[in-house]
């Protein structure tokens, strides 16, 4: 289900429940805020950079994950910016490989502009409590489409870790 944020209301039945395959990714990993988030908007252009250094295949779109997010702006929370990548034995110079594990999560997805997801996400958890989930404090953001032109046409799959 896709849906703006002038709605500002998302429907529990909107919400789709789902396990992610594994998949191995070019990983930068830091600590952040949310007031702190933007400071980091340089790496998924360098992810891309590094993979095609390296002769690796992407296989995904840029993801962010993070581990003990809340609604709390200044809460710090574990970032992993990460570029889903072919299985490979390279090595890369300023990031990591990692393999991410399946995740069971609650699967929505918004289609707009970045700077409203705070919107959402605050029309997102109380749909996700209301169908009688329970939050894991995990988060992934896994941007299908971007449009620089017309962020408005942004689609960004927003998956809620469950517990």
């Amino acid at each position: 289900m896709t849906t703006q944020t002038t709605a500002l209301m998302i429907a529990p039945e909107s919400l789709s429940v789902a396990t992610t395959v594994p998949f191995m990714a070019l990983t930068f990993s830091t600590r952040a805020t949310l007031l702190t988030l933007n400071q980091h908007n340089h790496v998924p252009g360098e992810l891309y950079t590094e993979a095609e250094q390296l002769g690796l295949t992407p296989t995904g779109p840029i993801q962010y994950i993070y581990a003990g997010v809340s609604g709390d702006e200044t809460n710090e929370f574990g970032l992993e910016i990460v570029l889903p990548v072919a299985h490979t034995q390279a090595k890369p110079f300023g990031f990591s490989l990692k393999t991410f594990a399946p995740f069971r999560c609650v699967s929505y997805e918004y289609t707009g502009p970045w700077d409203e997801l705070p919107a959402v996400y605050d029309a997102l958890f109380p749909a996700f409590y209301q169908a009688g989930h329970k939050y894991n404090g995990h988060i992934r953001e896994v941007y299908t489409a971007t449009d620089f032109d017309n962020p408005n046409n942004h689609v960004t799959e927003i998956q809620v870790g469950l517990v």
